[in-house]
Parts: C-alpha cells; sequence; structure tokens
C-alpha cells in the first residue's frame, strides 16, 4: 500500500511537470537558425515538420552544406547509383529554388557526380557566384573507382557569367576545395587573378593541371594544396605570403624561393634530383613549424650538409623509403636540425622487410630537450627500426609518450590478407619483445 502511495505522489509529480514550458521551440530563431548551420541541409530541411515556427528558418542560412556522401554505397550496380544520383539533384534543386537569402557564405557539393552532370552543376554554382558565395566546395567521390580515370571528371566551366567572355570571375570568394576536378593553368589563373579575397586553394584529382608557377605579385593566397593530380610535373612558388603548402602526388620539379611566412610545408612526393628538398628549406627555414617529406631510396641522405638549422620547427614526419635492413641512424641529422622539436614521426616504406642484424648500433648522445611525441609507423622489428627507437629513447629527456604501429605501410601492398595478418602479428611481437624492457620510466609506450 505504501510503495502505490509512493508511485501515486511520483505519478503526481510527473503530471505536474508535464504543463512544463518546452524550452526548444521557445528558443530564438537566431539560436535555432545557428544550429541548423551545423547540419547537413536535409537535415536542416527536415526540421520544419517538428515545428510549425521552424518551416522556412532555413531559407535563413547562410551556409549551405549537401554533404550526400552518407548516402553512398560501394555498388557496381549503375540504376541504384543513378537512382541516388537523380534524388541528390532533385534535392539540391529543390533547395536552390525556394532559398531566398540574398546571401550564401559556403557552398558544399559532396556527392558521386561527374561530367555528365555538368550543365546542372554550372547552374549551381552560378547560383553560389549571384549569392556573393565566399566558401566553394566541390567534392566528387568515385564509387565505381574510375578517380584515376580523370576525363570523367566535371570540368570547372570557363566563365560562370552570362557574359558572352570566358571569364572566372568571383570578388567575393576566400576558400576553394576541389576533388576530382578538372582545373586548367588558365582556370586557376583567372582565380588568382579576379578573386582578390581568396586564401585557399585545395585541388585534389584535376587531370589537366601540369604547371603551376605563382611569383612575384601581390596575392593574398595563404594556404595551397595540390593533391593526386597525375600530370602535375612543376610547381613554382615565390615571393608571396604564403602559409602552408601541401603537395601529394608524383616526383616533380618543385621550387620554393622568398618564401618569409610558410610555417607549413607537407610534401609527400618525391621531390626531383634538381632541387634537393633541403636546399628547398632554405629559403623558409627560420619560419617553418611544421614540416613533412619523403625520402627516396636512392636520394637518402644525399647532400645532408646542405640541410639548414630549422629552429622553429616542432613537428616533423619523415616517409622513409627503404632497403632490407639498411640503418636509419643517419636520420639523426635531421632531428639534430631541428632542435625545438615536440613531434616526430618516421613512417617506413619497407619494400623488401627482412630481419638480418642482431647488433644495433649507437650514434653520438644529443639531447633533444623538447621531443614530447615519437612515433614509428611500419615498424618490423629489425635491427634498423630497434636502433632508431633506442637512440630516441636514449636522447629525449622529455618524452612522454611512444606510438609503434607494426601494420605495414608500402604503397602497394603484394601480400595476401592472411600474410599480411600474419607479418603485422609478428611485427607486433618483436616489437613488445624489443621495447618493453628498453622503454624509459615515466614513458607511455603503445604498441598497436
Amino acid at each position: 500500500m505504501r510503495n502505490k502511495r509512493c508511485r501515486s505522489g511520483q505519478n503526481k509529480e510527473v503530471d505536474e511537470g508535464s504543463d512544463s514550458k518546452d524550452f526548444i521551440t521557445e528558443l530564438s530563431d537566431d539560436i535555432v537558425v545557428m544550429i541548423l548551420c551545423l547540419l547537413p541541409i536535409k537535415y536542416a530541411v527536415v526540421t520544419g515538420s517538428v515545428c510549425k515556427k521552424w518551416r522556412f528558418l532555413w531559407r535563413n542560412l547562410r551556409k549551405l552544406n549537401f554533404d550526400g556522401t552518407g548516402d553512398l554505397i560501394i555498388t557496381r550496380d549503375w540504376r541504384l547509383l543513378n537512382r541516388k544520383r537523380q534524388m541528390y539533384v532533385y534535392q539540391v534543386n529543390d533547395v536552390i529554388g525556394s532559398y531566398n537569402h540574398p546571401m550564401v557564405e559556403e557552398f558544399r557539393i559532396r556527392f558521386d557526380l561527374d561530367n555528365d552532370h555538368r550543365t546542372l552543376i554550372d547552374g549551381w554554382l552560378k547560383f553560389a557566384v549571384k549569392k556573393k558565395v565566399e566558401t566553394i566546395e566541390l567534392y566528387f567521390v568515385d564509387v565505381r573507382h574510375r578517380s584515376f580515370l580523370t576525363f570523367y571528371n566535371y570540368d570547372f566551366p570557363l566563365s560562370l557569367s552570362n557574359r558572352n567572355d570566358a571569364v572566372v570571375e568571383i570578388p567575393s570568394l576566400q576558400k576553394l576545395y576541389l576533388k576530382n576536378v578538372n582545373v586548367t593553368e588558365e582556370i586557376l589563373e583567372q582565380f588568382l587573378t579576379n578573386s582578390p579575397h581568396l586564401e585557399t586553394i585545395s585541388i585534389h584529382g584535376s587531370g589537366y593541371l601540369t604547371k603551376i608557377r605563382v611569383s612575384g605579385r601581390p596575392l593574398n593566397i595563404k594556404h595551397f594544396e595540390i593533391d593526386e593530380c597525375p600530370m602535375m610535373s612543376s610547381i613554382h612558388l615565390s615571393d608571396f605570403d604564403l602559409v602552408s603548402f601541401v603537395y601529394k602526388g608524383q616526383p616533380i620539379n618543385l621550387n620554393l624561393a622568398n618564401l618569409p611566412n610558410l610555417r607549413k610545408l607537407i610534401c609527400q612526393g618525391i621531390v626531383t634530383s634538381r632541387n634537393n628538398i633541403y636546399k628547398l628549406l632554405s629559403s623558409c627555414a627560420l619560419s617553418l613549424e611544421v614540416l613533412s617529406f619523403v625520402e627516396h631510396p636512392s636520394q637518402r641522405f644525399l647532400e645532408l650538409d646542405s640541410l639548414p638549422i630549422l629552429p622553429n620547427v616542432r613537428e616533423l614526419t619523415l616517409t622513409i623509403g627503404a632497403h632490407e635492413d639498411e640503418s636509419l641512424l643517419q636520420l639523426t641529422s635531421i632531428f639534430k636540425a631541428c632542435p625545438s622539436l615536440e613531434s616526430l614521426t618516421v613512417k617506413l616504406i619497407w619494400f623488401t622487410p627482412v630481419r638480418r642484424r642482431g647488433k644495433v648500433m649507437h650514434f653520438a648522445t644529443y639531447l633533444h630537450e623538447h621531443l614530447k611525441l615519437f612515433q614509428i609507423l611500419g615498424y618490423y622489428g629489425r635491427g634498423s627500426d630497434l636502433e632508431l627507437a633506442a637512440y630516441v629513447m636514449e636522447n629525449a629527456v622529455g618524452l612522454q609518450k611512444i606510438v609503434i604501429d607494426p601494420r605495414y605501410q608500402a604503397w602497394y601492398p603484394s601480400v595476401s590478407e592472411k600474410d599480411f595478418s600474419k607479418k603485422v602479428e609478428c611485427a607486433r611481437s618483436f616489437a613488445k619483445m624489443q621495447l618493453i624492457p628498453r622503454s624509459p620510466a615515466g614513458v607511455n609506450l603503445v604498441i598497436l
């Protein structure tokens, strides 16, 4: 009886509380719009069915994010993919047709579309330009894995105006992200010339770009990224206030000169021998804070005497192509050139992994006072792996964490999944046997 009275009292409290205010629906329109800005546009539109008050609030959004990648699946079924494309196109057209705000800050298209949809995409871009867009992202994924065939890519138009002249002119543009979009040198030049506020350019998978030269004029470009453009042969950047540059792809002729504000340089592509990577660093040695580059097996450790001191580099990533069990301790010359180093990652690309040397060599002591994080990706348990890890353990007096990843890092693994698993498990066992006894007290050793 007593329990019934208690439950009755509890129910009474709940009933009395049911008359409390619904704070969600009482949120101001400005706050709701701020929340909707964080959602892909299709979810923002759906919120109108939750509350009548919110029905048309999405039209006040200044960020239109048409991200449909979550609805994509890897498929070879053309009919299924075509239906999904039709639904996506209908959604974009429906939103654009109902949108009445005078400005758009961000306009993002993320789906599996190609040059067959050129007329539609051209129209969407013209809408964004008319709305004085500040950020454009065209992110075209490829669920049928045809990205290496760049002739399927959407071709960026030579004109986005209703005039007859072929001019790409987006005065309001600040950020441009293009994936699997073909861009010519002429179009890139027009972006640089006709978009005075443009700060960020990221181009991934363009099949038309071959040479880029940006030099000797006042530009607002701060962040420049070129990623996996298969026809790229040379890039020359000089005499402007670039802050970060990222290149990933095939070997190229790279020239960097007079970039006094360059703080981040990532070069995950082999630089041709005509301009050794160490010599390139001389133009930005005092400003660099983040550095990542590839050492090719045939060029590794050459011209180390040309490596300048990099006093402000705090994050260093080295991707090393190597052979059998040859020593890696020559890398310490690069470590020493970065006296402020805090994070060090070495990614080992071993094409012929063998364990031959049991004896571990030691280099002269050089204290790395600021190094806190050390990572080796592709640790296999060779003598060369161990002696590199031992060097850091012995000389990094402020080390806090070591991460060892024994997984195969080669670009084109030639082993079956079963053999891959065996190699990884074997490498993991060697890592535990070799490193746990040597790990300094107070250092967090993580073996993945």
